[in-house]
């Protein structure tokens, strides 16, 4: 073999020298260019895999216009999660007592990341169902009856609250002003829900602290409307007070009619109830409380557990008057409630 002209060898050290010198720069650049990629590189849900969340709740009346799930829908969006593109959102429903602990099942059974559900019962048949899972719940009782500690609650649930059944003197005590002389309330309440049962005696023990006598008249499901209506009728009552329940909300116009047409001033938990036709509504936003859903959903999503973080109480309460309402019963608004309404329907 030849060997290589001496110009040739130079010509190869120089090229090898310049070779030496721009290796650092070269991969400056392409560490740059790996770092860019990296940031670029769309994450999971970006990439194909969605997040699945589940959402079981009672049957709705109108459900496909329903102000809630725009809500729950609104709440996921507000914290980046867009149908079909990040996350995919299975809904059930179920109010018949038989029906509830198969579609529990089945919504656990769909490998679902995260469940959303609202409702004694949907969220009683859950814990029954799955440990696993981690479970957003939206409770209108006291949530201390779910979870050992509200700061810390444990297991797979966490959630919101919407402590009603603290509420109840306040609005038996928002009755007596509109009512002066006020001794008898009738309050129609789900029989078929042992949490209601419990709020029962929380007004019967807030009732008796007011000199009121309370009228209990129990519903279990549609049908039982009329004869409870006709019970409140025959039982002379002077005011009636709703309790929160879907099977109540589902019906709240009937609700709202029936005292409007027996003259009776009327309390609820949510404004929804004034908006058609109730006199007064104190309590938390349920819209808002929809809403929040997002929030947890996205701290479980980005790894948090369910269990670390804290059940969530309504710091604020909303007094919602139905002016309207109030006039066609001859009710004479104290001023002292008009301020501190949060609305006043006119």
């Amino acid at each position: 073999m030849k060997r290589a002209s001496l110009p040739l060898l130079k010509r190869r050290r120089f090229c090898v020298v310049r070779l030496r010198r721009a290796l650092p720069m070269f991969l400056r650049v392409i560490a740059v260019l790996t770092v860019a990629v990296s940031l670029s590189r769309p994450s999971d849900a970006e990439s194909g895999k969605l997040l699945q969340v589940g959402f079981f709740g009672p049957v709705w009346r109108g459900a496909a216009t329903n102000p809630w799930l725009d809500a729950f829908s609104e709440g996921l969006r507000s914290r980046g999660y867009i149908e079909g593109q990040n996350v995919h959102v299975q809904y059930r429903f179920a109010s018949e007592p038989e029906d509830i602990p198969a579609a529990a099942a089945e919504l656990v059974g769909r490998k679902v990341d995260v469940i959303a559900t609202v409702g004694p019962p949907q969220i009683e048949a859950l814990r029954r169902t799955t440990d696993a899972v981690p479970i957003v719940i939206l409770e209108c009782d006291r949530a201390d009856r779910i979870v050992a500690k509200i700061a810390r609650p444990g297991g797979n649930i966490t959630g919101m609250a919407c402590t009603s059944s603290d509420l109840a003197a306040k609005r038996l005590q928002l009755l007596q002003e509109v009512s002066p002389g006020l001794s008898r309330v009738a309050v129609l309440y789900n029989a078929s829900t042992p949490s209601k049962v419990v709020e029962l005696g929380d007004i019967q023990a807030a009732a008796t602290k007011l000199a009121i006598a309370v009228q209990p008249v129990a519903v279990r499901d549609p049908q039982g409307f009329e004869t409870a209506f006709a019970t409140i009728q025959a039982g002379d009552a002077q005011a009636l007070l709703s309790m929160a329940d879907p099977l109540m909300m589902n019906h709240r116009h009937e609700i709202a009619d029936f005292a409007l047409r027996h003259r009776l001033p009327s309390m609820y938990p949510f404004s929804h109830y004034v908006r058609e036709g109730g006199l007064m509504s104190y309590g938390s936003d349920l819209i808002a409380a929809y809403h929040r859903y997002g929030y947890f959903i996205d701290k479980i999503a980005k790894g948090a557990k369910a269990g670390d973080i804290p059940i969530e109480e309504p710091t604020k309460f909303e007094l919602i008057i139905n002016l309207r309402t109030a006039k066609m019963l001859g009710i004479e608004m104290p001023s002292s409630l008009l301020v501190q309404a949060n609305e006043v329907i006119e």
